[in-house]
């Protein structure tokens, strides 16, 4: 046969075959060897075992309607298959031996190789059947369940026809991570099957929880669909019921689900971030099977989030869902690792784009940069819009008190050196950059983090208690920013002025005439800072100017004059070429601090001892020297005691009635008061 599409139907190829028949109609002999070429029945599985050249090989006796295998093998690349036994209408007796070396034939995602021997005893109606088989290396393109078939497995089944149902008297797969039996009926369209599974350990799916997992239950099918009821239970704290059912075409679902779990099973899919705690559920998936139809609590006990892209940790987090009408009411409260507390409320729908109205408040939280700033206040944000992308965060955050840093040294020397290539990377070390944020999605470069973007209206306030010191610096601002635009591109708007401060060098104190703070690109703050000094008609200044984890420092006067004399006439009120030998060292240690190489000081150092807000050691033109030591009551109500050299001291009290209105007063050891009301107001 050249052509076996003449057949018609599925079939394809060419066959060439040599037959021979020796006896009558009711005995005789029959042999038969052939060659296919390309044989194809229709059946893609099959085809693909057969494809190349195979060859067929029959030697069989008949005996009144009697057939008796001697042999009958077919042998392919992919499948070499031999029967032997008996058949007849009275009740047949074969045996098959099967042997595919190479599963992949069956498609790209197959891999290994199996052997089984199968036998049918009985008639198509009523029969005994046996499989035995083994499985070794194999693979089924999915990651998970290839972990669970690596090694050798066993398979075996013994099943029963009787009158047309099959009895399936015990099904099984085992090898060395994983066993799994079933036994029930198949009865036409009707199947009933209790199942038993046992995971020997957890962690070859989820690493975090090591230890045995099992599922048992019932199975059936009707015409109406799939009936499940099941139970789960493993470590995690796994102990699960699905009890419901599915339609045929698995578009449609009701099942109730209850039990409790770990959140931390889910870490390997949500990773980097992480999440632990107890969690449980109460639900009914009634409808397509999506996250809409879903309805009932959920709920994570004491639980812990944390993520490599997050500024804090979230602790002790009690939070509740509650799911209908394809949305979830969400309640969460949770205390800060860095200190402070955390409140959720509000709802995300369930199904894209996941349109949200939530309302986060932050009671006295703590953010932190050991490096470079610490600050603590109260705020209230609001979340709404779809959060696939495109929800506008908005609301306001009122700072109680920050302290931000300018380092001893600059931060400039560690950055990304450019244009560095990576060869050989480990996969470890590139996984750290992708954490780090170096690396975008494709395995470039990437600077901006997540290409999700939400919208931005939130004010930052801090009407004062904003102190920024390092390098002789200490100065106290205030007022207010307002971050616009979007997390992709942020536009802030206002700044933290002056409202208080100086600048030490070797005991030369400088009063500061202006202060700015703000952001500009990113949230490393912008400051800019200037303190002058008047010498024979000439106005000196110190001007630190740029990031506060790397400002740059200039001086300037008017008339201009050079840097190291306009430095001189501010430390020593002199011209350079007078200063004496000690006077010039004493000169190099100034530009040394300011450059951030001079340490944080004594006058520093006893300010934190003493827990004060403000302390300052400065000397009058006649000599005398004067110490001022203030703190902040309560948000509004500052107070400063003034003790001088000679015993007389001060102290004074500033009460911010309104943002314009200050109320001030004071008390000296001579006995004389002062009050005063200020109005302040900016154009």
């Amino acid at each position: 046969f050249t052509d076996l599409s003449v057949l018609g139907g599925p079939y394809a190829g060419a066959l060439q075959a040599d037959a021979q028949f020796t006896g009558t109609p009711d005995a005789g002999h029959i042999t038969l060897k052939g060659t296919g070429t390309a044989l194809a029945m229709g059946r893609p599985q099959v085809d693909n075992l057969l494809r190349g050249t195979s060859q067929l090989d029959v030697d069989a006796t008949l005996t009144a309607g009697t057939v008796d295998l001697k042999r009958a093998t077919v042998t392919a690349a992919n499948l070499i298959a031999t029967l032997t036994g008996r058949i007849a209408a009275a009740g047949s007796d074969v045996k098959a031996d099967l042997r595919f070396p190479d599963l992949s034939a069956l498609g790209r995602t197959y891999r290994g190789a199996l052997t089984a021997n199968a036998t049918f005893v009985g008639t198509p109606t009523t029969a005994q059947i046996t499989v035995k088989g083994q499985g070794t290396g194999l693979a089924v393109g999915q990651a998970e369940a290839d972990r669970l078939l690596k090694g050798t497995s066993t398979l075996s089944a013994d099943l029963a026809i009787k009158d047309g149902v099959i009895v399936l008297n015990r099904a099984q797969i085992a090898n060395p991570q994983v066993t799994a039996t079933a036994k029930g009926t198949v009865a036409g369209a009707t199947t009933d099957l209790n199942l038993d599974a046992r995971l020997t350990n957890l962690a070859l799916l989820l690493p975090d929880f090591p230890g045995a997992a099992s599922l048992a239950g019932k199975v059936a099918q009707n015409a109406q669909g799939y009936v499940l009821d099941l139970k789960g239970q493993g470590p995690g704290q796994i102990n699960a019921t699905v009890k419901g059912t599915v339609s045929p075409s698995f578009a449609r679902a009701d099942l109730a689900l209850k039990g409790s779990a770990q959140a931390g099973l889910i870490n390997a899919f949500i990773d980097p971030t992480n999440i632990a705690g107890g969690i449980t559920f109460d639900m009914r998936l009634s409808g397509p099977l999506q996250p809409s139809s879903l309805s009932g609590r959920a709920s994570l006990n004491d639980g812990r989030v944390a993520g490599p892209d997050l500024p804090f940790a979230l602790t002790g987090v009690n939070a509740t869902a509650d799911l209908s009408s394809g949305r979830a009411d969400i309640a969460m409260d949770s205390s800060i690792s860095t200190g402070g507390k955390l409140g959720l409320r509000g709802t995300v729908g369930l199904a894209a784009p996941n349109n949200a109205d939530l309302t986060a408040t932050l009671q006295r939280f703590v953010l932190r940069d050991p490096d470079l700033f610490q600050t603590r206040g109260n705020g209230t944000l609001t979340i709404q819009g779809p959060l696939a992308g495109g929800a506008q965060i908005a609301g306001r955050i009122a700072l109680i008190e920050t302290e931000v840093r300018v380092p001893s040294s600059g931060f400039s020397g560690s950055g990304a050196i450019a244009d560095l290539q990576h060869i050989n990377e480990p996969a470890p070390v590139r996984q750290t950059r992708i954490y780090a944020g170096l690396l975008g999605q494709n395995g470039t470069a990437s600077g901006n983090g997540s290409s999700t973007a939400y919208g931005l209206d939130l004010e930052i306030a801090a009407p004062n208690r904003m102190f920024i010191r390092g390098r002789g610096l200490d100065a106290e601002l205030g007022g207010s920013l307002r971050l616009q635009g979007s997390t992709a591109n942020i536009i802030p708007v206002g700044a933290f002025e002056l409202i208080r401060g100086r600048l030490d060098i070797l005991g030369k104190r400088l009063d500061l005439s202006q202060a700015l703070l703000k952001l500009e690109g990113d949230f490393v703050p912008y400051v800019f800072i200037l303190a002058s000094n008047e010498s024979d008609d000439i106005v000196s200044s110190v001007q630190i100017d740029g990031r506060v984890d790397d400002p740059k420092v200039s001086f300037t006067s008017n008339p201009q004059l050079p840097e190291e004399e306009v430095l001189s006439r501010l430390l020593f009120g002199r011209g350079l070429q007078t200063l004496s030998a000690l006077q010039a060292a004493q000169l190099a240690g100034a530009v040394a601090t300011l450059a951030g190489r001079g340490g944080e000081g004594i006058v520093s150092r006893l300010r934190k001892g003493f827990g004060l807000d403000d302390l300052d050691l400065s000397t009058g033109a006649d000599g005398t020297t004067t110490v001022k030591a203030g703190k902040y009551l309560s948000r509004n109500l500052y107070t400063q005691v003034e003790v001088g050299q000679d015993g007389k001291s001060e102290i004074s009290l500033n009460l911010d009635v309104t943002k314009n209105i200050t109320v001030k007063g004071t008390v000296g050891s001579d006995g004389q008061t002062g009050l005063g009301i200020f109005l302040e107001k900016d154009y």
